[in-house]
């Protein structure tokens, strides 16, 4: 790879790759490294490690990453459609920005998928899932109670991908998960270790409503969900307009 003979170090990064892996990787293998790509460049942008604004190269993020160029395309793709890059052509990647108002707009997005999915989840989840959730909201708790953020929203993920799965509607899924995305890198920006515990219990409320196979409780709880973040997005917004004025 070109990128790999730039300096020593990117050097030495490809001698070990080769030596785990001295043939072409499968179109699975590929697939599979691409997946891995886009979860580790989408933490980074949630958890602004990637700022808002940030100019990016694919060389870099290969590099930073320990990986070939095509998996880290793949992952920027599809961090573009969900709208967390931007890609131009001959001038490179940005990261894209935040802006408070945009976060009231992926909540109202968000909203009616979150509750249709919980109340599916909760009617067809299996043991497994029910299991995970349990585990899940214990694992959230104990990030709120030490004020781990990032743990937090590691945890909010993995709900959101249990549910998901459980919910069993692969187009309603596809919809809600970059929104889900963004509203963390919304919450990691402007609230961190804000209030963690009472969003924790949030949380746990539904899992608890999802777990026990209880729909009409799930989508309630989901929508109280919903709307304690909307709160939080208008008080926000409000802050912005106050200090930079409308629009």
């Amino acid at each position: 790879m070109t990128q790999d003979r730039n300096t020593g170090q990117d050097g030495s990064r490809a001698r070990r790759l080769g030596s785990a892996m001295p043939r072409p990787p499968t179109q699975g293998e590929e697939e599979s490294l691409a997946a891995v790509a886009y979860r580790q460049l989408e933490e980074r942008i949630v958890t602004l490690r990637l700022a808002p604004g940030e100019a990016i190269t694919e060389s870099r993020l290969a590099s930073a990453l320990g990986m070939g160029r095509t998996p880290v395309r793949e992952a920027i793709q599809r961090l573009a459609w969900e709208g967390l890059v931007t890609i131009r052509p001959r001038l490179g990647i940005l990261v894209t920005d935040l802006q408070p108002g945009d976060f009231t707009r992926v909540l109202d997005a968000r909203h009616a998928l979150e509750v249709l999915l919980a109340g599916a989840a909760a009617r067809l989840a299996g043991p497994d899932a029910r299991a995970r959730l349990a585990a899940c909201a214990r694992d959230m708790a104990a990030a709120a109670n030490a004020g781990d953020t990032e743990g937090f929203l590691r945890q909010d993920k993995l709900f959101d991908e249990i549910v998901a799965r459980a919910a069993d509607n692969p187009f309603a899924a596809r919809v809600v998960a970059p929104l889900q995305t963004h509203s963390r890198r919304f919450w990691f920006r402007h609230f961190g270790r804000q209030d963690l515990e009472a969003a924790a219990h949030d949380h746990t409320v539904l899992m608890q409503a999802v777990a026990g196979g209880d729909p009409v409780l799930a989508r309630a709880r989901a929508d109280d969900l919903m709307a304690a973040l909307q709160l939080r997005a208008a008080s926000l917004a409000q802050v912005s307009e106050t200090e930079n004025g409308p629009g």
